[in-house]
């Protein structure tokens, strides 16, 4: 497990320290714009994996409805992310979703 986390680790610390310094540099604000909508529709593209994975179609409803929930609250709040991961995990172990 280390030896997979660890380089890994390493290697987007290395790279976040070295764009947090060069962050005015038109290079690296370019990168970023264009980043952006791919992080977007990967996340998108992931819930959209982990909502209809089911083979249930009556309980995907609520399953839809959070996501959707939790998109508009990291859309329209400052809500940290890791705060609304934690609550759906917290609803998972309760055997709400």
């Amino acid at each position: 497990m280390l030896g997979m986390l660890i380089p890994s680790g390493i290697l987007t610390y290395t790279a976040t320290r070295w764009l947090y310094r060069h962050r005015g540099l038109r290079a690296v604000r370019a990168f970023k714009a264009g980043m952006a909508p791919i992080v977007v529709a990967l996340l998108i593209a992931t819930g959209w994996l982990l909502t209809a994975a089911h083979d249930q179609p009556a309980r995907d409803a609520p399953l839809w409805l959070l996501t959707a929930a939790a998109t508009l609250i990291v859309w329209r709040t400052r809500l940290h992310l890791l705060w609304l991961i934690g609550a759906g995990a917290v609803l998972g172990m309760l055997g709400l979703v």
